[in-house]
């Protein structure tokens, strides 16, 4: 979804990062700097509060946009709690990797520039919704994952889809990844790649003992389920974008389906695309 009509002049924004690995100070000092520049009130988010109010930062989530200052695993972070706000999220790359990120930290200045005049488009990104037999739903903006315990042996589960029963897996776990998460976990178990803008669910097993198990693309309209089989040990752990958030017994049923609401992200039209920026990341364009 592209709101670029809509977009307004930002005048207030939340800051979020990592109190466990925050940015350095000077690019956070620059960051309130500039905004100042621009007449911009910066607020921390609640997570955030203890580490940026060494900086003068006061808490506060009523903004008109968040502001992400990290890597992808902060990013990702970020996204999932401003969405339960409703808040769109600019990811500014301090770290590695950054593959969630609009830009880069040495656009910050131009970047603070372009959201005080509205110069920008917010997209709304599908995320996923697993649900426990207990009733308790979990949501994520890249994947879910099923992964056998530490003190538990080899995972036997049934892989369905739509209620049709597609495979019996016999492995360390499964991945079900929306098509953003498609670069994560996923890709480091052998998926393939989705553009975002595709409406499908990516299901990857982990180290499957059939050779002949693949990863596959299903429509995002449909629900996949895992049913867990026999088990030696602690039953498996699930982790919703990462996080550890629960665990399932035997003949137990996790479901995912896509959620009905979604994650608004800032973009800006004349920024590399999404394949440019793939080759750049993923360093497709240098020798091997």
């Amino acid at each position: 979804m592209d709101n670029n009509d809509n977009s307004i002049p930002i005048k207030n924004l939340s800051l979020y990062v990592d109190r466990f690995n925050p940015p350095y100070a000077g690019l956070i000092q620059n960051m309130l700097s500039v905004c100042e520049k621009y007449s911009i009130t910066v607020r921390s988010a609640s997570p955030s509060a203890e580490h940026l109010s060494s900086f003068g930062v006061q808490e506060s989530d009523l903004c008109d946009m968040a502001i992400v200052l990290g890597g992808d695993g902060s990013i990702l972070r970020g996204m999932d709690y401003y969405r339960k706000l409703g808040i769109p999220v600019l990811g500014i790359n301090a770290g590695h990797l950054g593959f969630l990120a609009s830009v880069e930290q040495v656009s910050l200045a131009k970047t603070i520039a372009r959201i005080a005049l509205g110069d920008y488009n917010v997209e709304a990104l599908p995320i996923l919704r697993a649900e426990f037999p207990s009733g308790h739903c979990l949501t994520a903006v890249n994947d879910f994952s099923i992964n056998r315990s530490m003190m538990g042996g080899i995972l036997h589960f049934d892989l369905f889809v739509n209620h049709a029963r597609v495979a019996h897996v016999v492995g360390d776990g499964i991945v079900v990844s929306t098509p953003l998460g498609s670069t994560a976990y996923s890709l480091s178990c052998g998926g393939p790649i989705l553009d975002p803008g595709l409406p499908a669910m990516l299901i990857v097993p982990i180290c499957p003992h059939s050779l002949s198990l693949r990863p596959l693309v299903v429509p995002d309209d449909l629900s996949v389920s895992i049913r867990i089989g026999a088990l030696r040990g602690t039953g498996p752990v699930v982790s919703a974008d990462g996080a550890a958030s629960g665990t399932l017994k035997t003949g137990e049923m996790l479901s995912i389906v896509k959620d009905s609401e979604s994650c608004m992200i800032v973009r800006f039209s004349d920024h590399p695309s999404y394949y440019d920026k793939l080759g750049q990341k993923l360093g497709w364009g240098s020798r091997g």
